[in-house]
């Protein structure tokens, strides 16, 4: 993590000319201006010698502590800058208007908001002062009065170090995992070199077998001699998103970027991820585009963009773009003042619900520097005030790089807390209940021909059965036929599926909360398309002995209008079946009635023409299962398209 430092809001509090000196002691004067020229060439040990020495001859002379203030500040010696700010303060408390403003930042620092919060309130009270000092002066207060309350009211939070086949002693951070949580990606700083800020990271990967992280090994095709990290991959593991930081010109690699840092894609195909490629205007600028978080679909990405300011530091704010109908990114929205805040915003995380986010951010009460926070979406899809995680999740020093799993009961981040193997560690902890998402689990399988067991590229349509809200829309793997999607648990889905040349198929499901690994598998044998082929509907419903399709075959018989609309050489026979229960005439007629209604929601909307459709019920006549079992007779109770030519 990057260290939080106040230098950069240190104003020139020692320029004083000689005659304005606190001190009229020639020989102390003359150390503290040799202490200044030391200073400015910035050489702090040689300065802080002269401040010694001034101070020797005069203790109460203030400008020489004010400098060492200044020295510390810039080493990041905390504790000693403080000292040297409260030994100007004893002296004179109203020499330095802004020194209560410096002592209660450098107090922030190191966690003491009993101490900070009225330093920033006397600050307040002095005319003239800088707005830009006097408005985060009131943030803090309000982070001390938030802090102060959290101290108060810890949440449960038990950090256990992932082992040596994650971390090393080297840094690892910004973690991603994949819906079934079998693979783990995480970035490593593997040495210093030559490319962004002189960093070299890589991407590394790790796989769970029998609750057991496999030792991590870098991802070849993903990195280079270069700078490569803070991975994101999508719920199925086929769509990888990172930040590569590369110079142009001569050390610019064969990355080439639009700015400081760009996002890269890759997709993995067969096992193999391809060549990263830059994803592109409007996602990446001339600025700075970095810490992705793709949606587990991978249609949308979240992102960090650093923008410089006015004042020359760095804005930074969530962005997201969504792909577009045909594959290109959209253009780029920045999330809300509900989110984003005039301070810096990092490593968003959108979980695989689609509906909670969990971010960094300096803005919003928390307690100082970098919190995690957490917001979810209402109905309106509107994000909502962001809860702060609490302490001991967050302290005074920077939080960030946070992972949730998919079914919201564990939670990673780094750390450099003592007991690791060596600077940041990837940690997990179980995620009190009031932090989490709403649960995730998987379906998984593969599709093939049903006759050769060929795998076949396919393309899927997911549909929540009761709301039908939720609709996603993916492929299996154009080499392996395998598919992974993650979805919300505890619903019932109906799944269409269809390939070029094939007989869709469909079926309905239930989703139950699950731990990991324990997903819904599934694998989906497809016909060829041929006369007399036979398909049950099995996302098709009617109400208890009637003939009035339910809602929540909307999505199956929408389905099943494009694929006769793209076959406009086909005929069909809907035919109507039922169980063996009552009268045998009555589920005769019951069955025609079911088949015609069927056609009519085809015909009346012009989907198909009506003389390509016949229809006929067969009552009871054509079991495919027992009549002896409820499962059974469900079975047996359906609607099934068969092929009567193909013109």
């Amino acid at each position: 993590m990057v260290k939080y430092s106040i230098a950069f809001l240190i104003l020139c509090c020692t320029t004083a000319q000689a005659q304005d000196y606190t001190s009229t002691d020639s020989k102390a004067i003359k150390a503290y201006e040799s202490a200044m020229s030391a200073f400015d060439l910035r050489n702090h040990d040689l300065a802080l010698s002269y401040t010694d020495e001034a101070l020797d001859r005069d203790v109460d002379f203030i400008e020489p502590h004010l400098l060492r203030f200044e020295i510390y500040s810039e080493l990041q010696d905390v504790e000693n800058a403080e000292k040297a700010l409260e030994a100007a303060i004893d002296i004179n408390p109203d020499y330095y208007r802004n020194a209560y403003f410096f002592l209660g930042m450098l107090e922030m620092q190191q966690g003491k908001y009993a101490e900070a919060q009225p330093h920033f309130e006397q600050f307040k009270t002095y005319p003239n002062l800088n707005d830009d000092m006097v408005e985060r002066s009131n943030r803090e207060i309000l982070n001390c009065e938030f802090a102060l309350e959290a101290l108060q009211n810890p949440v449960p939070f038990e950090p256990v170090n992932m082992g040596k086949a994650i971390n090393s002693d080297r840094p690892e951070y910004y973690p991603s995992i994949t819906a079934d949580e079998g693979t783990f990606i995480f970035t490593r700083l593997v040495k210093d070199g030559r490319s962004y800020q002189g960093k070299n990271e890589e991407i590394l990967r790790s796989f769970l077998r029998e609750d057991t992280w496999f030792p991590a090994v870098p991802i070849p095709e993903l990195n280079s001699e270069f700078n490569e990290g803070a991975p994101s991959i999508s719920g199925d593991g086929k769509t990888l998103v990172f930040t590569a930081c590369e110079l142009m010109g001569e050390y610019g690699g064969n990355r080439k970027g639009q700015g400081s840092c760009d996002l890269f894609i890759s997709k993995n195909v067969a096992g193999k991820w391809t060549e990263p490629k830059n994803i592109g205007k409007p996602i990446n600028t001339k600025y700075w585009e970095t810490q992705p978080s793709l949606t587990a679909d991978g249609n949308t990405v979240f992102f960090i963009r650093g923008v410089p300011s006015k004042t020359g530091v760095k804005e930074q704010d969530i962005y997201y773009s969504t792909k577009r109908p045909n594959g290109n990114w959209g253009i780029p929205v920045k999330l809300s003042s509900k989110i984003n805040t005039p301070a810096r915003e990092e490593s968003v995380f959108i979980h695989p619900d689609g509906n909670t986010l969990y971010f960094s951010s300096e803005g919003h009460p928390g307690m100082g520097a970098l919190d995690l926070y957490m917001s979810k979406r209402d109905e309106g899809g509107r994000w909502q005030d962001p809860v702060n995680l609490g302490y001991p999740i967050n302290t005074h020093k920077d939080e960030n790089s946070l992972l949730v799993s998919p079914n919201g009961d564990l939670a990673y981040f780094a750390s450099d807390r003592e007991g690791g193997f060596g600077d940041l560690d990837l940690y997990s902890f179980p995620l009190y209940e009031d932090a989490r998402p709403l649960p995730i689990n998987y379906a998984k399988g593969r599709v093939r021909d049903a006759e050769t067991k060929e795998p076949l590229k396919a393309e899927f349509v997911l549909n929540d059965f009761v709301n039908q809200r939720l609709r996603l829309a993916f492929e299996s793997d154009s080499i392996t036929g395998e598919f992974i999607v993650a979805i919300p648990a505890d619903k019932r889905y109906a799944l269409n599926v269809k390939a070029d040349g094939y007989l869709p198929h469909s079926e309905t499901f239930r989703l139950e909360k699950s731990g990991k690994g324990e997903g819904y598998d599934v694998d989906i044998e497809l016909e060829k398309i041929a006369k007399d082929k036979k398909i049950v509907l099995e996302n098709l419903f009617f109400d208890v002995d009637k003939d009035v399709i339910k809602r929540e075959s909307q999505a199956e018989l929408n389905e099943l209008a494009e694929f006769f609309e793209s076959h406009p050489d086909m005929r069909i026979e809907i035919g109507g079946h039922t169980d063996n229960q009552g009268d045998k005439e009555y589920n005769l007629d019951l069955s025609k009635r079911r088949a015609i209604a069927v056609k009519r929601f085809f015909t009346d909307r012009e989907y198909v023409d009506e003389d390509r459709i016949e229809t006929k019920g067969y009552g009871d006549s054509q079991p495919i299962d027992t009549n002896e079992t409820i499962t059974g007779r469900a079975n047996n109770r359906r609607t099934e398209i068969k092929i009567i030519s193909l013109r």
